[in-house]
């Protein structure tokens, strides 16, 4: 989260934000722009932050758990939650963030596209994602593709712990 992003409006809360609103109704972005502002008052929160920013903010949260296929459309400009998200929710109450989509293969697959009309570069994945993947995919943590004695080594393996601690905690 950069220093100056508003309180309460970083991705991961605008996540959770989305599929709490849709959790209890069918949802729309102002239900979650109301949502969002009484979470704000009863934090204390009084730094004024433009209705269209959060708005913005919100498609694009809104985008990325449709293609995750935790929320799907309903009605006109509405919104539900699945019962994928609802075990995302379940499993994450206390936050949603990329980590948490990366699970899923629509989103690993929409990350590795290129915009068509403009080759614009993609960010390498961070070692850390490779090994939290590499768990969803079945992979053993003997199967850390770099030295033992790199940074890369213990970045690929804590992610492919993280991952594999996320899939015991939604067993138990």
């Amino acid at each position: 989260m950069e220093r100056d992003e508003p309180h309460l409006l970083h991705e991961p809360d605008l996540m959770l934000a989305v599929l709490r609103v849709a959790a209890a109704r069918s949802a729309t972005l102002d239900a979650c722009i109301d949502h969002l502002r009484s979470l704000r008052a009863c934090a204390g929160v009084e730094q004024l932050v433009p209705e269209d920013e959060v708005r913005s903010r919100l498609e694009a949260v809104r985008a990325k758990l449709d293609r995750a296929s935790l929320i799907e459309r309903a009605a006109a400009n509405g919104f539900r939650i699945t019962a994928r998200g609802r075990k995302v929710l379940s499993d994450h109450p206390d936050g949603v963030d990329e980590t948490v989509l990366l699970q899923f293969k629509q989103v690993r697959a929409a990350r590795g596209r290129r915009d068509e009309t403009h080759e614009v570069p993609q960010p390498a994945r961070s070692e850390y994602q490779t090994g939290y993947e590499a768990y969803g995919e079945g992979d053993g943590l003997a199967d850390n593709p770099h030295p033992s004695d790199t940074r890369a080594h213990l970045d690929w393996q804590n992610g492919w712990s993280q991952a594999r601690e996320e899939a015991a905690r939604r067993r138990r």
